[in-house]
């Protein structure tokens, strides 16, 4: 039996196997679970069967929290816990509540003084800066720069000076068919010398991560399209 929580449950970046990735108290944890908030209803049940979740999934509960989720309907999506009952959150792909609409339930959750239990499993930010070589005891994660052009190129300079000025690794991500058109963005924007790091299908077969100058990447030529990336700058 779980103690009544919310457990914040990793999902795989890729399509691997999520024992690649995780830990055996993951599946054990959502084993015990009858009730899961999730993004979308079908790839949540695609991975919990991956998971090793056998129980019928017409007598699970799924609340969906997206963009179109009324604010009105989220704070029901915790009646159970307030019952006393676990219930299971889950990301798309990664750590949940990290550039994610999750936290808002993990922050109802701490309002109301109920536990909030973050289960191990893979978040591309830190895996990204992990293997950068950039300063990992300072760092500042932007989440997603401005889609209009002229705001996303001043953004850029501004994170471009701070890192400069401050020696903080700045970690920014993009919609993964616009990466092409971010990294096009910061060649043409920031100094010669800057460095930049792409990690690019993390944990997966076609994993990429690599570190050079802006001047080194204009030499060089990889396509992101479509394909979930962490970008990072530094001095």
């Amino acid at each position: 039996m779980l103690e009544t929580a919310l457990y914040l449950i990793p999902v795989t970046l890729g399509d691997n196997p999520p024992a690649s990735v995780l830990p055996t108290l993951n599946f054990e944890i959502i084993a015990g679970l009858n009730e899961f908030i999730v993004e979308d209803v079908r790839s949540a049940r695609r991975f919990l069967r991956k998971a090793g979740f056998t129980k019928n999934f017409d007598e699970v509960v799924f609340h969906v929290l997206d963009q179109h989720t009324s604010k009105i309907e989220i704070p029901t999506f915790i009646n159970s816990l307030k019952q006393g009952k676990p219930v299971g959150l889950l990301s798309e792909a990664g750590t949940p509540c990290v550039a994610d609409p999750g936290s808002e339930i993990a922050k109802m959750c701490q309002s109301g003084n109920i536990k909030v239990i973050p289960l191990v499993g893979p978040s591309s930010i830190i895996l990204a800066l992990m293997a950068s070589g950039f300063n990992g005891q300072q760092f500042i994660f932007h989440g997603y720069l401005p889609v209009d052009k002229e705001a996303r190129n001043r953004r850029i300079r501004e994170i471009e000076n701070i890192a400069h000025r401050e020696n903080y690794t700045q970690i920014f991500i993009e919609t993964p068919y616009r990466n092409n058109q971010l990294l096009e963005a910061l060649l043409a924007t920031c100094a010669d010398k800057t460095l930049i790091c792409i990690a690019s299908n993390l944990t997966t077969t076609d994993e990429f991560i690599s570190t050079k100058s802006i001047a080194a990447w204009k030499k060089s030529k990889v396509d992101l399209h479509k394909k979930p990336t962490v970008f990072l700058l530094y001095k």
